[in-house]
């Protein structure tokens, strides 16, 4: 087990601790709420607050590791919760719900049950390879002069390409040393197979993971399933459109993983939030913790986040009001809203997707099933939001996403008084290229230009197509001066770079 790791389970087992030093506490609140509702079995509030509690220990108790105290108190929700909903009771009723809730105070001593650390899912497993500047690239295709006008303008665009002409060379270069990608030609074909049984026979027979992208002569339906089948994660119809094959291979594997996931987690229970904000940060993602939902909208103006991960049953507001809350905001319609609660009533349920939410986890949630759950909404959210925001293009940010980004970064600099620039983009004598080479060839430019600009600039700028041939930079937490250098040492990159064309 990792450094990282063991630090992971010590930050968890200190929850379980903080958990099991609290549970007298917790149950003290539930003896008095009880009390309450025992002299005034009428009173709405006091009704609700028993029930609350009771609702977020099943939910507590069963995260860390107590069952038996977890499936109790849920129980004893499930009967109370028809009070809620409009039964009537007996007096007996009352009287032996009232002895059994008293029984259960008595019963549930900390420490009973044995805490048990769940199993974590791993991290993304990126392959090792030999060290280097830039991402290694296999090229694979028998026509010598396709891949020799490949590599060059690959090279331009920051890769280290080995050139291969036969399954055969590929086997051989992949014994000494790992790629980060292969791009293979789907056609090629030897005494022992081609592309797609090599690829197989590799899968089979070795750790193979490494991504590969197809090139093909062929763009029938048969070879795109042929590509599919053998795990292909790209396929480009020759002749290649370079820049179209160097933002595939970006998405893949330039700039290493993209930035974790922004998750916002309301829960009023601290140690609950904090024990699946440890789990989420373990998994590569940002994570923010709001235990007081009048703090909400503060925060989520601040951090942005990709999603919302909260409780159903809270103090102040439920989380269906707060659903409600976050949905009347037109910035907000469209991030997810996850609901992560011990509720199991199908009704409660089905009123918070009505509410606005996306999806409903039931307490106590295994870490790995969290994560998977989490990382698909937020992806698909990024995803989503990357194709309202993005110019059809460059892929950079749209005219509107700009100005709302510049926007946000310039209320987050006066927030914290700091500093940020801006700056304004114009390719000289654009009008030019389009008139004598069409305006295919200008698009051309226009993307490339883009591409170089984020390999270029820092991962922390923002940049953005403002219209035509005007781009727009925004330099968070950076100074005018500090600004003019990075462009000023981009500017160099990129005229060296563009020679290409």
């Amino acid at each position: 087990m990792s450094d990282e790791s063991d630090s992971l389970q010590d930050a968890l087992r200190a929850l379980n601790l903080m958990f099991a030093q609290k549970l007298p506490s917790k149950l003290l609140e539930i003896e008095e709420a009880l009390n309450q509702f025992s002299a005034h079995p009428a009173n709405a509030d006091a009704l609700a607050l028993l029930h609350r509690l009771l609702h977020t220990m099943s939910g507590s108790a069963g995260t860390f590791g107590f069952d038996e105290l977890g499936a109790h108190s849920r129980k004893l929700e499930v009967r109370i919760k028809t009070l809620m909903n409009g039964a009537v009771w007996t007096e007996v009723q009352l009287q032996q719900f009232i002895s059994d809730v008293r029984v259960y105070l008595v019963t549930a001593v900390p420490g009973a049950e044995p805490v048990v650390l769940p199993s974590l899912p791993d991290k993304p497993v990126h392959l090792e390879v030999k060290a280097s500047t830039s991402p290694l690239i296999y090229l694979v295709d028998s026509d010598t002069v396709l891949t020799d006008a490949i590599s060059v303008q690959l090279r331009q665009f920051g890769y280290e390409i080995l050139a291969l002409n036969s399954i055969s060379d590929l086997s051989e270069a992949l014994l000494s040393r790992m790629p980060e990608l292969i791009v293979l030609d789907l056609g090629l074909q030897e005494v022992g197979g081609g592309s797609v049984e090599e690829i197989a026979r590799l899968q089979k027979t070795t750790n193979f993971n490494t991504s590969v992208i197809f090139i093909s002569s062929s763009s029938t339906f048969e070879s795109r399933l042929q590509a599919v089948r053998a795990g292909g994660v790209g396929y480009f119809p020759k002749p290649v459109d370079i820049v179209s094959l160097v933002e595939r291979i970006d998405s893949l594997v330039a700039g290493g993983a993209p930035k974790g996931y922004r998750v916002l987690i309301v829960d009023d229970d601290v140690a609950v939030a904090e024990y699946y904000s440890q789990v989420l940060r373990n998994s590569g993602m940002n994570v923010e913790v709001v235990t007081d939902p009048d703090q909400l909208f503060n925060v989520m103006s601040n951090f942005r986040p990709e999603l919302l991960l909260m409780d159903v049953y809270m103090p102040l507001c439920s989380g269906v009001e707060l659903a409600k809350m976050v949905r009347q905001d037109n910035s907000y319609l469209d991030v997810p809203i996850v609901f992560f609660s011990s509720e199991t009533d199908l009704g409660r349920q089905l009123d918070a997707v009505k509410a606005g939410a996306d999806d409903f986890l039931t307490k106590p949630i295994s870490a790995e099933f969290l994560v998977s759950s989490i990382s698909t909404r937020a992806d698909r959210y990024r995803s989503l939001r990357s194709l309202i925001m993005r110019d059809g293009l460059t892929g950079l940010y749209n005219h509107s996403a700009i100005k709302e980004e510049l926007g946000a970064e310039v209320l987050i600099a006066g927030r914290n008084k700091t500093d940020m620039a801006f700056a304004m983009i114009d390719l000289d004598d654009f009008k030019h290229v389009n008139d004598s080479y069409g305006h295919p060839v200008g698009d051309q430019v226009l993307r490339t230009l883009s591409r170089l600009l984020r390999q270029r600039l820092r991962r922390s700028d923002v940049i953005g197509r403002y219209g035509g041939e005007e781009f727009v930079v925004i330099f968070p937490g950076t100074s005018a001066e500090r600004a003019c250098k990075v462009l000023d040492e981009s500017e160099g990159g990129i005229r060296d770079a563009a020679t290409i064309f």
